[in-house]
């Protein structure tokens, strides 16, 4: 991580200078007039910055760690403001201020952010074909949003432990959305029948879901790097909660969706000379899994997936009311959309302008296809396929030392989530979600790191030309 040079950066100097001025201000007020509220939020305030300022990686971390509280907002109504959001425009304050800017080069080494920005484009295009200008045009801010993060993070983290760090402190979050309404009754629980689904303080079932399965095996990747015995705890009770408020979504799509991965995974880690040690963590791992989940959450499980049956006919889906509606949205209103405008489609995220429902399509691709028209899905599809073929390249690298394989274990478990994520994307619309285009940003990130490393130790470049 970029360290700030205070002798070189007069900028810093003087917002440092302006903090230490203020700090002691307020520090004389409080001592004549004693404390109050806004006055030591004020102090922590600028004892942040400064630390921030110093140390960008914790600006970082605090980034990570929010992701997951996606319900926990500051402002609502007409201007929406929620702590990841503030904490991002944060982060691109730190980029101008610590100097790391200079490092936009290696963000323009990967071909991927030409297709990034393409995407971004063509979507504000297709506002102007919108029935909803307005709502389509804050979906597409949403959209930039992400993009902007992309240059952010890969100018951020450029060494493993910052990447490290920003890992736990993501895991550390999901488990805080997946604890709050179980432990404070604070967060998102859907009653149902005989069914309570929880979801956490993302604010959807099935979008949670979607999270959790890309840190699932992150959180196991992180167990099996750890060296010590307290971090191989700790990270062995996140994979486990992390699984739990998995169950805990009962989210069809996402269950089919950890059936792929757990397939896609046994297909890709179990061979070679790491079959044995694989075998040895897995079996155990998923004999326990399997008795905790036969003694608590079979029968529920078992009665969530039975809905699926109805899948048989068109008649049968019309007593399912979510499945009724998917068919709809599916193999009707979508094909009716694309044909509309096969080019530009008629609007970003506008699909739901067009639905008697007023829903949006709950599938990550009709929903792009549709809004943004073949000119917009080219795109993504291929921005998807490059963070899957460069996971997949860092995950097939030779360790040579701990840090290439770290990066090595750690794409690896990433590429599990992501086609996990992907699967759970054909029945939920995540084509604006901030942990798909994380997983975006992440691949690049670990090629830039490695390819740091290999340079440093003058060693064959191994990632896709693409990414060169």
């Amino acid at each position: 991580m970029h360290r700030v040079n205070f002798s070189s950066t007069n900028a810093q100097l003087i917002i440092i200078s302006s903090l230490l001025i203020v700090g002691s201000i307020i520090g004389f007020y409080i001592g004549l007039n004693g404390f109050s509220k806004f006055l030591i939020a004020g102090l922590f305030g600028i004892v942040f910055l400064i630390l921030t300022l110093t140390r960008p990686w914790i600006a970082v971390t605090l980034f990570f760690l929010l992701v997951p509280l996606e319900s926990l907002f500051v402002l609502r109504g007409g201007i929406t403001a929620s702590m990841t959001k503030l904490s991002g425009a944060y982060l691109l304050f730190i980029v101008f201020i610590s100097g790391s800017l200079k490092y936009i080069n290696e963000v323009f080494k990967n071909k991927k952010v030409l297709w990034l920005l393409l995407y971004g484009t063509i979507a504000l295009v297709s506002v102007l074909l919108s029935k909803n200008v307005g709502q389509s045009m804050r979906f597409v801010i949403t959209l930039w949003l992400s993009i902007i993060l992309y240059f952010v993070l890969i100018m951020m983290i450029r060494d493993i432990k910052t990447l490290n760090l920003s890992t736990l402190a993501l895991l550390t979050g999901a488990v805080i959305s997946i604890l709050s309404p179980l432990v404070l009754g604070f967060g998102d629980v859907v009653s149902g029948g005989v069914l309570t689904r929880y979801g956490g303080l993302w604010g959807d079932q099935n979008e949670f879901a979607s999270v959790l399965i890309v840190l699932i095996p992150i959180s196991i990747a992180m167990f099996y790097l750890a060296r010590k015995r307290i971090h191989k705890l700790l990270y062995a009770s996140f994979a486990v909660l992390i699984f739990i408020g998995f169950v805990l979504t009962y989210s069809r799509g996402g269950f089919l969706a950890f059936f792929v991965m757990a397939v896609y995974g046994l297909f890709k880690l179990i061979r070679g000379k790491n079959r044995g040690r694989v075998l040895a963590i897995a079996i155990p791992c998923l004999i326990i899994a399997s008795a905790v989940f036969y003694f608590t959450f079979a029968d529920k499980f078992i009665s969530r997936m039975e809905t699926l049956s109805v899948l048989e006919s068109r008649e049968a889906v019309r007593t399912e009311s979510s499945l009724n509606k998917r068919y709809y949205y599916y193999f009707e209103l979508a094909p009716e959309l694309f044909l509309e405008n096969p080019i530009l489609g008629v609007g970003f995220r506008d699909f739901v302008s067009h639905n008697i429902y007023k829903q949006i399509a709950h599938n990550t691709y009709l929903e792009v296809l549709t809004g943004t028209g073949l000119a917009g899905f080219i795109p993504f599809m291929l921005i998807l396929f490059f963070t899957w073929k460069e996971l997949r390249a860092i995950g097939k690298i030779n360790p040579r030392d701990e840090n290439s394989r770290y990066i090595k274990i750690y794409a690896n478990a990433l590429e599990l989530g992501f086609i996990a994520y992907l699967v759970a994307g054909c029945f939920i619309s995540v084509d604006i979600d901030k942990i798909l285009w994380l997983c975006v940003t992440l691949s690049a990130i670990l090629v830039n790191i490695t390819r740091m490393l290999y340079v440093n130790n003058n060693r064959q470049t191994f990632y896709p030309s693409y990414a060169k």
